[in-house]
């Protein structure tokens, strides 16, 4: 069973980017911003030498909708 993303040449994450891009589209202006939010990201890239990694910190914790913890 080949599926018509694969059938097209592309790979699984080209395929959803260009759903989630096509779905950011068609939405209302209010969730519009509501997901452009949640696009932006922030990579953290950390050094290891000898198999160690940098000093680590405390990081302070995520609340969640519904207002648990991570």
């Amino acid at each position: 069973m080949n599926f018509a993303w694969r059938n097209a040449g592309l790979n699984y994450l080209q395929a959803s980017n260009i759903a989630a891009r096509a779905l950011r589209r068609v939405l209302v202006a209010e969730k519009r911003v509501e997901t452009e939010k949640r696009e932006h990201f922030t990579v953290k890239v950390a050094k290891w030498t000898a198999g160690k990694g940098p000093e680590t910190s405390a990081i302070p914790s995520i609340q969640t909708r519904t207002g648990a913890e991570l």
